[in-house]
């Protein structure tokens, strides 16, 4: 595979440890009520709009190139705009994740202003039936594709999400029409994880296996942008993912960890004088780099599937109370590819 000048920074960074992306989860509250959110408040004070920025300056000090600003919900806080005004005169590439429910015509020129790197909405079905269902808003379909008209007339860069589930299954392709018609990317993800604290019942809403056996198949491919299900050689895989290498998350109270899913505290942004320091000799970011470069070449080549699994030892440690131990639903997504795999190399599903 040839390399670029962009793809060779981003693996000197991954193998050197060196992070780039700071996503802050600057609120817990939403105007949403999506079964299947992971957020899992605790009622404590989030932080202020002066400690938010001040722990801009820390993570502009450690030479952060990307800054998420996500949630909950960021645009329900008062002080959104300051926030991103901040990460603008910071210097940050921002992306936004956001439901888009707030954005008007007066917002979306507001965010031209402030010019942001990306907008990334979610979209959780192509009715209002479906959609609607899943946010638990009536109305909310509707108010996102106004704020789409918004944000394509503003030329604001925006990628959709679609969480799949088993509500939504049936209807990817009218959603990636919508995508279409303002010329935005729509990005599917097959993987329903539980709430940060342990409660499981989002898992009822994940795809079927029927579904994503035919979704990882050629029917789907457009919709998967060309990509074809690979088989990893896992021999060869220095680590699993980036968790507490390339990224990390802080949440609204202003604790720091590996990733979004793994929540092991590393520390707490108000009370720590440099990131960088902390990155170089914090216990929990050294065992949970360790972690990942052991997964390849032990869970994942325990299983025939595992060479299609993509893995998350966060989601593990808090599902099963081992990072090494594999999850029901990323079996069933790494399954799934599995036997589309198959299907397409010898026309005959796997017999696993």
């Amino acid at each position: 595979m040839s390399t670029t000048p962009y793809t060779e920074f981003m693996n000197r960074n991954f193998n050197e440890s060196r992070p780039i992306t700071a996503q802050w989860e600057i609120t817990f509250k939403c105007n949403h009520l999506c079964d299947f959110c992971y957020n899992s408040p605790t009622g404590q004070k989030e932080m202020t709009t002066a400690e938010i920025l001040s722990g801009l300056d820390k993570i502009a000090e450690m030479g952060i190139l990307y800054l998420i600003l996500t949630g909950g919900e960021p645009m329900v806080r008062p002080d959104f705009w300051k926030i991103l005004e901040g990460a603008r005169d910071r210097g940050f590439a921002t992306r936004i994740y956001t439901n888009g429910f707030l954005i008007d015509d007066e917002k979306a020129a507001r965010l031209k202003a402030l010019n942001p790197f990306e907008l990334e909405i979610s979209i959780h079905g192509a009715r209002p039936e479906t959609h609607d269902r899943l946010t638990g808003i009536p109305g909310s379909l509707a108010r996102i594709v106004t704020a789409l008209e918004f944000l394509q007339k503003h030329r604001i860069k925006v990628n959709l999400k679609c969480p799949i589930t088993r509500w939504n299954q049936d209807e990817l392709r009218d959603i990636r029409a919508i995508g279409d018609r303002f010329g935005m990317a729509v990005v599917f993800d097959p993987v329903i994880t539980p709430r940060d604290d342990g409660d499981r019942s989002p898992l009822h809403l994940q795809a079927t296996k029927e579904f994503l056996v035919r979704y990882f198949s050629p029917e789907f491919e457009e919709l998967r942008n060309g990509r074809k299900p690979v088989k990893v050689d896992h021999e060869k895989v220095k680590s699993n993912c980036g968790t507490g290498r390339t990224s990390f998350t802080i949440d609204p109270y202003g604790n720091i960890y590996p990733c979004v899913q793994w929540r092991r505290k590393v520390a707490n942004i108000k009370e720590i004088g440099s990131l960088t320091e902390i990155w170089r000799t914090s216990d929990v970011l050294h065992e949970v780099r360790r972690i990942a470069e052991e997964i390849p070449r032990t869970t994942l080549m325990q299983k025939e599937s595992g060479a299609f699994c993509t893995f998350c030892p966060g989601v593990a440690e808090l599902q099963t109370g081992n990072p090494f131990q594999m999850y029901p639903q990323a079996e069933h997504v790494a399954e799934a590819k599995l036997e589309a795999f198959q299907i397409a190399q010898t026309g005959a599903p796997c017999t696993h």
